[in-house]
């Protein structure tokens, strides 16, 4: 190696670094995160549609449920709703309708702001607000349904009567039935 090329490595101008970032990098980086952050704030505040669905399907569960808690413990239970709430009744030993307050799966429950129940029938036969539909602990079970809006969006939860509660949305006729999940 000869002396001219020590020198020139070891030249204060061969080691100089970069000091912080250019605006371009800075932007590049800005945009990347825009981007994420929108992604993130998309999937954690669902659509209308999407919170219909997730509502209409606890419902859809809670009462299949609730049609088999009748069955199992011989006690028939009701349901009832009024636009925004719903409750779960269950018979007591004089054969009276008990609101049930402190069960965790039946508690009563309060629908999103701006969603509502806005009409239940049984059996063909439509019912007023509060009126309870039966869940019978002995009989099969009448055919219901119940139609809950949100925004522009409907859903129906419907019960057979063979037990089995599903939800469809309006524009699904019943043949093509696809439970929901909650």
């Amino acid at each position: 190696m000869s002396k001219g090329s020590a020198l020139r490595i070891s030249s204060p101008n061969f080691f100089r670094f970069q000091q912080g970032f250019t605006l371009i990098e800075l932007l590049v980086v800005l945009v990347v995160m825009g981007i994420a952050l929108g992604i993130v704030v998309v999937q954690l505040m669902p659509d209308d549609k999407t919170t219909l669905r997730e509502e209409a399907a606890r419902l859809a569960l809670l009462l299949e449920n609730a049609g088999l808690e009748a069955r199992s413990s011989g006690r028939s239970m009701a349901w009832s709703a009024d636009n925004t709430h719903y409750l779960f009744w269950k018979k007591n030993d004089y054969n009276d309708w008990a609101r049930i307050e402190d069960d965790t799966a039946f508690r009563p429950r309060t629908l999103p702001q701006g969603m509502q129940i806005v009409e239940v029938t049984s059996d063909g036969q439509l019912l007023k607000p509060g009126e309870p539909l039966a869940l019978s602990a002995s009989a099969f079970a009448l055919p219901f349904r119940i139609r809950m809006n949100y925004a522009s969006v409907s859903t129906n939860v419907i019960g057979k009567s063979t037990g089995e509660v599903i939800v469809l949305p309006d524009n699904m006729p019943e043949g093509e039935s696809a439970r929901a999940a909650p």
